[in-house]
């Protein structure tokens, strides 16, 4: 396992932040029906964005921003 300064860091591809940026327009003239459809097409109504949470235990990482900060790291020299 990972560890930066003593805390534990975890790797998981559910580290998704919800943004405020929609996956299809909004329409107040649209169903309930077609909503939900357009909901499993779509996989949500916001784009979802990797990133990085930290808990009192360990810091959770997505992939992608845990490779970066992998090669943060390996530029600044540090183990």
């Amino acid at each position: 396992m990972n560890t930066l300064n003593g805390i534990p860091i975890v790797v998981s591809s559910i580290a998704l932040e919800t943004t405020q940026e929609r996956l299809f327009p909004n329409s107040k003239n649209r169903s309930r029906r077609i909503h939900k459809k357009l909901v499993k097409r779509f996989g949500g109504e916001f784009r979802r964005v990797p990133t990085i949470f930290r808990t009192a235990q360990a810091i959770i990482m997505h992939p992608a921003m845990y490779a970066r900060f992998q090669a943060e790291m390996d530029r600044r020299g540090q183990p």
